[in-house]
């Protein structure tokens, strides 16, 4: 009678997004509760190719508005992708 070995290999992987030409900002987002990158609206649409017609609240981005710049949480942005 012949044994066999079995060998099982597993990959993990991960995704790395490199933003390039958007400003990046530390700030608080409230959902996530703790610090975390953001990037203004604009350039998160950019990021995702969505046209910007696409209401923010329907990709479920956590969005911190300030004074004149609505930012969008990156992680938020990465698990809607």
């Amino acid at each position: 009678m012949e044994l066999r070995k079995r060998m099982e290999i597993t990959v993990e992987t991960d995704e790395v997004v490199t933003v390039r030409r958007a400003k990046v900002y530390r700030a608080w987002c409230a959902e996530c509760a703790r610090e975390v990158d953001m990037v203004a609206v604009t350039d998160a649409w950019a990021i995702v190719g969505v046209p910007k017609t696409v209401s923010t609240r329907s990709v479920k981005w956590h969005v911190y508005e300030q004074q004149e710049t609505a930012l969008v949480c990156m992680e938020s942005l990465m698990k809607s992708m």
